[in-house]
């Protein structure tokens, strides 16, 4: 489910990028900087007409949320930690083996280990 949810998260972010870039090669870089503040702080959006709520769109979908390990709360306006999360993911060649983790034993990331959470079903 994690992965599905990432794979609309991709489209998400880079809809709006592909879109622009069709419009004006200029206008693509307001496209690039949607795409990077979406990935960053996906997880720690507000909730907007009933909707996200500290879920990124893949993740609200898929009926899974990000929240931390201690004590379970959700990353709602934790920016901190939903860019923490999403930093190793952002690492050329290490992005791939940080996304293989998640078939791990621990269903873990680096991003989750770094940031202290988990991803539960919602």
């Amino acid at each position: 489910m994690r992965f599905i949810a990432y794979l609309i998260d991709v489209v998400v972010a880079y809809v709006p990028l592909l879109i622009l870039g069709v419009i004006s090669y200029r206008l693509s870089f307001i496209g690039m900087i949607f795409a990077l503040g979406y990935f960053l702080v996906k997880d720690a959006l507000p909730e907007v007409g009933g909707f996200l709520g500290g879920q990124s769109i893949g993740k609200k979908l898929m009926g899974i949320k990000a929240v931390r390990e201690d004590t379970g709360a959700g990353l709602l306006g934790d920016y901190g930690t939903a860019i923490t999360r999403q930093v190793s993911l952002m690492i050329p060649v290490f992005n791939v083996i940080d996304a293989l983790m998640v078939l791990g034993d621990e269903k873990k990331r680096f991003g989750d280990k770094w940031a202290k959470t988990i991803v539960v079903k919602a």
